[in-house]
């Protein structure tokens, strides 16, 4: 009997140290990494998200860029964090759920190295090209393409959307794409504008500004229907190239032991961005705030994006890397 008092004693004070750790949380300055340079959507979307949490919080909250390999850097640091929810990894679906069917020997096991938390929003993709390349139409893309036989294009990293997106471009129309990666959207786009890219799978909202003041051309959508803020660019699905649609997400996720407790104070933390201010302002920049979620939603989203991608993947002459 005294035995199972003790039991008792001991399992009531882990709880009472429990809850009391999260009334407490977070005593240290949070830091959202994000595995590419400033000036992308995801970093965009991980400065809305640190201005909303620091009007919540008692400790500074910033955005840590940690550039480089698709991702995959930023990525890695946060496995090895506190798994305290200090610190937090603002991703897209490259360095995540396509991960495993990119990489033989991947840096981290999105399964077993995070625990998926909310999704902060999801964005479509535009195929541009530059002025210079003195093509203004799909059609006359492909015959471009075709006359050349082959054609450079850019992307944020080995594995990442635009790079999938953009092989299965080449393979559609029957021409060699030469890829060219860099560290984040935003370093690439002055060797695109300047012409020395021919193309690049850009996401709709950033490439907006460029294709309103004649630097890009528009040419296709990747969403399953055209786009009303698009008019008169089709397609890529509605004229057969894709199969289906590719959109992409971003969401956030905690290195896997973090306690229940604060993994469950963030999710209140984030909804509460995506039903106030900051959801507005994604929608503003021109991206689509995810819905209010429950604490499991996010993980059962992850699940069965990483099988789609995997199936993407084997529709591609990507080899994976080691």
């Amino acid at each position: 009997m005294m035995l199972q008092r003790f039991i008792a004693g001991l399992l009531s004070l882990a709880f009472a140290c429990a809850a009391a750790g999260a009334e407490q949380w977070p005593q240290r300055p949070i830091t959202l990494v994000v595995g590419y340079t400033a000036g992308g959507n995801t970093d965009m979307a991980a400065r809305i998200l640190a201005n909303s949490m620091k009007q919540s919080l008692p400790v500074p909250v910033v955005v840590e860029n940690k550039p480089g390999a698709g991702g995959t850097i930023g990525a890695a640091y946060v496995t090895r964090a506190a798994a305290d929810g200090t610190v937090l990894f603002v991703a897209s679906q490259s360095e995540t759920t396509m991960l495993k069917a990119n990489r033989l020997n991947p840096p981290y096991d999105i399964d077993k190295d995070f625990v998926p938390i909310a999704k902060l929003m999801d964005q479509d993709y535009l195929l541009v090209v530059p002025k210079a390349l003195n093509v203004t139409t799909w059609r006359e893309f492909v015959s471009y393409a075709k006359s050349r036989g082959s054609l450079t294009y850019a992307s944020s990293g080995i594995g990442t959307t635009a790079h999938v997106m953009s092989e299965h471009l080449m393979a559609a129309i029957g021409v060699k794409g030469i890829h060219v990666p860099y560290q984040g959207a935003a370093a690439l786009r002055p060797d695109l504008i300047a012409g020395r890219i021919d193309f690049y799978i850009d996401v709709v909202p950033l490439a907006m500004p460029m294709v309103s003041e004649g630097t890009l051309r528009a040419l296709a959508v990747t969403q399953s229907h055209s786009d009303p803020r698009l008019p008169g660019i089709p397609s890529l699905v509605e004229l057969g190239v894709f199969p289906e649609e590719y959109a992409g997400w971003t969401g956030v996720f905690a290195p896997k032991s973090i306690p229940h407790e604060v993994r469950t104070r963030l999710l209140a933390l984030i909804n509460q961005m995506l039903e106030g201010a900051g959801g507005e302002e994604i929608k503003k920049n021109g991206y689509r705030p995810a819905a209010k979620q429950a604490l499991e939603d996010f993980g059962t989203f992850v699940a069965t994006d990483q099988k789609r991608w995997l199936a993407v993947f084997q529709k591609t002459a990507i080899t994976p890397s080691p």
